[in-house]
């Protein structure tokens, strides 16, 4: 008998969940509303459960979509005693015309059709237009990797957009402001820029040093000044049309003043040294050794892509923002795609310059050699024949490295190890994506309420030394202790759980991160 993993989450208070294994009779002869709804009083204590809602409101009275796909596993149920639900919902549940034409068409002999089911048919799943029958993957890939629950409802809801076709949380999967970090979204026609967000193209970048291994960490702290605001050593102009071209040379001009900056947040620049070269094949091919110092960049495209983000929402109509997604052959979709692709290209520049300053300081910028450049906050076209040999897909990434470029690098909080990994194995599973990281354990907000009141310089000189020995460059308070270790999940949780997909090729120790001075800060 199969069987399908369920969240039950009492609707009056939504803190109150426990998960649930259903048990789903093929043959029809029994009730699995009534067997979710017995499920709820014995294990949320709701004795007078009666009503069981999907995300956004949408009442699950129909028994068939809990045998047919249509819920998926892992789901949240919405548990009700008869109080109606909590949390945003979906009043318009009938398409219009101009509704219709932003997601999959409908044709008259469809509508004709579906006319005495339109009251079901017509929501198609939180009124998203799913086409009949077709229901989103979604798959977990955390083993031994903390999952906040949060995370998984979005996750949960992003599976319900139409055109959605594989929804896979990565192990460093952790909640966003609106949809999930750390997670890889496949569809069909359809894009959606809110999923990507507005830091378009970013993503890490590796080099190969002719510094050594056995620098001292102290002399890196030393020498990184003047790295915040304009690059005034050279024309940040010239350097991005040296990189893109001529034809490029208006791309995102209006914000030269980033270009070569790390930003806030997560970013940073880390100086690591090989601990361990696990695989020496693939060592060998990328001329990996332990004698030389290398430097991991992970920053995006600061203001630009909130200009991109922002100039496809105002050019969108009222039915495309109102469902989210974008139709990628449309003039809205193209303009998009257009814009983004430029994005990541002066991401991708941004973080060549950002090695440049920080290499220079060292006197170490000849002779670096680029080991990979990966994007973890982009959308691209991919034909991906377990989902249709025929109609192209688009690979959305929010926090998700790509498995199908080659060698990646994969961080570990402040002061942990990181791994140099290289994708292997069939990669459709985990949506040709990895992991980007460690993944937040703590929310900003909660790590700073692990900040002491008493002894503060000796807590922040606590963390600008790491348990690994590394030195901390951040002389922003708030931002040590947001990014403090015990903020991140275990990395090596992380890289067991992408164990069926990645070989793990050199571990690296950092030995000096530079996360931001207050200096001319832009």
């Amino acid at each position: 008998m199969p069987s399908i993993r369920l969240t039950l989450v009492n609707n009056a208070k939504q803190t109150q969940r426990s998960a649930v294994i259903l048990k789903v009779d093929d043959s029809g002869s029994s009730d699995p509303i009534n067997d979710v709804l017995t499920l709820a009083k014995n294990k949320l204590r709701l004795k007078k459960a009666k009503t069981l809602y999907l995300n956004h409101g949408i009442e699950l009275a129909d028994p068939s979509w809990l045998s047919n796909g249509k819920v998926a596993q892992d789901s949240l149920i919405y548990v009700s005693c008869g109080e109606s639900y909590v949390g945003q919902t979906k009043t318009d549940a009938t398409p219009s015309s101009s509704d219709t034409a932003v997601g999959e068409e409908r044709s008259a002999e469809t509508s004709e059709k579906d006319g005495a089911d339109a009251s079901v048919d017509a929501l198609k799943f939180d009124s998203l237009f799913l086409e009949s029958g077709v229901s989103a993957a979604i798959s977990i890939l955390a083993k031994k990797s903390y999952v906040d629950p949060d995370a998984n409802s979005q996750l949960n809801r992003t599976a319900m957009l139409p055109g959605m076709r594989q929804v896979i949380g990565q192990p460093d999967l952790h909640p966003g402001n609106q949809y999930p970090i750390g997670a890889t979204f496949i569809t069909q026609k359809l894009i959606y820029p809110a999923l990507i967000g507005n830091d378009i193209g970013c993503g890490m970048a590796v080099y190969k040093t002719r510094l050594s291994s056995n620098i001292k960490p102290q002399k890196i702290v030393d020498k990184l000044h003047h790295l915040e605001g304009r690059w005034t050593e050279g024309d940040p102009h010239e350097f991005l049309i040296s990189q893109l071209g001529e034809e490029h040379s208006e791309t995102g001009r209006a914000h030269l003043d980033q270009l070569g900056t790390l930003g806030g947040g997560n970013h940073f620049a880390e100086f690591v040294v090989v601990e361990q070269l696990v695989d020496q094949e693939l060592c060998d091919s990328f001329s990996l050794t332990d004698a030389n110092t290398y430097l991991i960049v992970h920053s995006g495209s600061r203001k630009f892509g909130q200009t991109v983000l922002e100039s496809s929402n105002n050019i969108q109509t009222k039915a495309e923002k109102k469902h989210l997604g974008i139709d990628a052959d449309s003039e809205v979709g193209k303009a998009y795609l257009k814009q983004h692709d430029l994005a990541c290209a002066w991401a991708r520049t941004n973080r060549e310059l950002i090695a440049h300053r920080v290499l220079s300081r060292l006197n170490a910028e000849e002779d670096a050699d680029k080991i990979l450049d990966i994007w973890h906050n982009n959308v691209e076209q991919k034909v991906i024949d377990t989902i249709d040999p025929e109609i192209p897909c688009w690979i959305h990434r929010k926090g998700a490295a790509p498995s199908d470029r080659g060698l990646v690098v994969i961080p570990g909080s402040r002061g942990h190890f990181s791994y140099l990994v290289m994708p292997h194995g069939e990669q459709d599973k985990n949506g040709y994506s990895l992991a980007h990281g460690a993944g937040r354990l703590l929310p900003r907000a909660k790590a700073l309420q692990k900040r002491p009141q008493t002894s503060k310089q000796a807590s922040i000189s606590a963390l600008q030394t790491t348990a690994l020995g590394s030195s901390v460059i951040c002389e922003d308070t708030d931002l040590l202790f947001e990014e403090q270790p015990e903020a991140y999940k275990d990395i090596t949780d992380v890289i067991e759980d992408l164990g069926p997909f990645v070989k793990v090729v050199a571990i690296l120790r950092p030995i000096c991160t530079y996360k931001m001075r207050k200096e001319n800060r832009t």
